[in-house]
């Protein structure tokens, strides 16, 4: 029997716009090309799949003209409390932590999977592996579906969830965006959103591993084009952490126009006037030590004899030498320690992408194509990308529920 509706894609989005078609009672057929379904769930949060965080909101989202309306439609009745009682409801325990962000309770994404492809066993849907598409065609009132293996597929719905090319070690590539541009649809170019950044000071290598809370400015001609808050990781070759990430999507625009600098507060929690005063009373309290001893208590590992020796200050220098204007030296360089940024590091290690299905063209309400009815996309194929933490699955959770309801009612 020939399915009704057509889902392309079994990722996060596509299976949850499959079970959404399912609970409608429409004969549904998933098509993952890859030989296992939701490939990037499984490698999300660090295998422990970030599924959703409290804060949903539309401010959270970022993409092309119109995104915010968009996502704040599509997200109408599918906030954080609708993720959570949805994924409850599968039979999935979760846990929040204290910065808002949902896991699993049994703290492994596999899990996350193994419910959603048990539901849609349950309602009978028509799942298949290795099954590519190469081609969608308009045929009559619906669609031809012409597979990468030699077989045709007809469906009177198609709903497109074939991700971006994020992680193309787990299936990301740009087939997505290629299949929609078949049926009159314009892509904004996929880019980078959440990417760890390579920076030009070599000497970062030293700092490798360690993480500190930090709040991050990339500027370009001596404007802000980004700012972030969060963890920051240092690796061998820059920065990356949640608070890199939330930085790259912007900061790499910029970069393609000219140079970009970063600004890290590694004392975020402080004004410039309170921290201040925090480093003279330490100063009078701890005179005697060295600088390095100094800072030991404020940041971890090897960090303070780095950031001394890149400051030009002598980590074997005592504190009450410095003087005020060395106390003021010392605290410009904590709140805003300077990197010059060089790019994004392979596609292989970005989170998402941006870029993707140009959102004019997409019904708000329905995810419907204005291009070609009958047809519905979600997920990262959109051109909608969200901050670190939760927010890019639980926009495809949300998308692919919204599109599979749709497209059933077709």
């Amino acid at each position: 029997m020939e399915p009704r509706i057509a889902v392309v894609g079994g990722g996060a989005a596509g299976l949850v716009a499959a079970l959404e078609a399912a609970r409608a009672g429409a004969p549904v057929a998933l098509l993952e090309r890859g030989k296992a379904l939701g490939r990037k769930i499984l490698a999300s949060g660090g295998g422990r799949c970030n599924l959703t965080h409290r804060d949903i909101r539309p401010e959270r989202y970022h993409g092309g003209g119109g995104v915010r309306d968009l996502v704040g439609e599509a997200l109408s009745g599918f906030d954080a409390a609708w993720a959570r009682a949805y994924f409850e409801g599968l039979g999935l325990m979760l846990m929040s932590e204290p910065d808002g962000r949902v896991f699993p309770r049994c703290g492994r994404s596999r899990a996350v999977v193994d419910v959603l492809q048990a539901a849609l066993n349950e309602l009978g849907a028509d799942i298949r592996l290795n099954a590519g598409v190469a081609a969608v065609e308009k045929d009559g009132e619906g669609f031809l579906l012409r597979l990468e293996s030699g077989g045709d597929l007809r469906a009177r719905s198609v709903v497109l969830c074939c991700g971006g090319p994020s992680y193309p070690q787990l299936g990301g590539s740009g087939s997505g965006p290629a299949l929609a541009e078949s049926l009159g649809h314009s892509c904004v170019a996929a880019a980078p959103a959440l990417v760890p950044l390579r920076v030009k000071e070599s000497w970062v290598k030293m700092l490798d591993g360690i993480r500190v809370e930090a709040a991050l400015r990339a500027e370009a001609e001596g404007r802000t084009v980004a700012e972030s808050r969060g963890e920051l990781l240092f690796t061998a070759y820059g920065i990356s952490g949640p608070a890199a990430l939330d930085l790259s999507r912007e900061a790499l625009r910029a970069l393609a126009g000219g140079r970009v600098s970063c600004a890290v507060d590694l004392f975020p929690e402080w004004g410039d006037g309170e921290f201040r005063k925090l480093l003279e009373e330490r100063a009078l309290r701890f005179g005697r030590r060295s600088l390095a001893g100094f800072l030991t208590g404020m940041l971890p590992g090897r960090l303070p004899e780095v950031f001394l020796e890149q400051q030009g200050l002598g980590p074997h220098d005592r504190v009450e030498a410095l003087g005020a204007a060395g106390l003021e030296a010392l605290q410009r360089g904590l709140k805003g320690w300077r990197f010059e940024l060089l790019g994004p590091r392979p596609w292989e290690e970005a989170m998402v992408s941006s870029g993707g299905v140009s959102l004019p063209e997409v019904d708000p309400g329905s995810l419907e194509s204005r291009k070609a009815p009958g047809l519905f996309l979600a997920g990262e194929l959109l051109d909608v990308d969200g901050d670190s933490g939760g927010f890019n699955l639980h926009f495809a959770w949300a998308s692919g529920a919204r599109a599979g309801r749709a497209a059933s009612t077709r």
